[in-house]
């Protein structure tokens, strides 16, 4: 892992232990790797519940209760997608804060809408209404997705920070 996605997990850890919380993920085009750089930090069972890796809209449906007409309306790399992916982590794993990733890292797969690069996060902190944020990367397959794990580590930072 490299230092900067460390320091960023350990920040996370820190945050979480102080606060008793524990936090839950919800990937699809990260493949999980965030789960992955979570795990990476000795001791994490204490504050990771879990995450799910959602890759088919068929997965987002059955694992973290996504609405059908949510995905069939909007497609999966939307803001309701998103913050619906945050919202079934949270609950499927009874965690204080979860996190959702979903986009679209290419090399193929963009349109003029929703171009190689455009990733969704949701955020849901227990009791509180779901955020979401759009960022748009550049940079190839694996630069895309190591910049949503970055963003995503933020925003958990962010929001127990807050």
């Amino acid at each position: 892992m490299n230092k900067q996605l460390s320091n960023q997990v350990q920040q996370l850890a820190n945050l979480l232990l102080e606060q008793a919380g524990t936090v839950s993920v919800a990937e699809s085009c990260t493949g999980g790797w965030l789960s992955k750089v979570l795990t990476d930090a000795a001791g994490s069972s204490a504050w990771f519940s879990g995450g799910v890796v959602s890759y088919s809209n068929e997965a987002k449906h059955k694992l973290l209760f996504v609405e059908s007409s949510l995905l069939e309306e909007f497609g999966a790399v939307s803001r309701p997608v998103a913050e619906a992916m945050a919202v079934g982590a949270q609950q499927a794993f009874s965690s204080s804060l979860a996190v959702s990733i979903t986009g679209i890292a290419g090399p193929d797969g963009g349109s003029e809408d929703k171009p190689v690069g455009l990733v969704w996060f949701g955020l849901q902190v227990k009791g509180q209404l779901v955020r979401s944020s759009r960022k748009n990367f550049k940079g190839n397959r694996e630069e895309i997705r190591r910049q949503a794990v970055h963003m995503a580590l933020t925003l958990l930072i962010e929001a127990l920070s807050d």
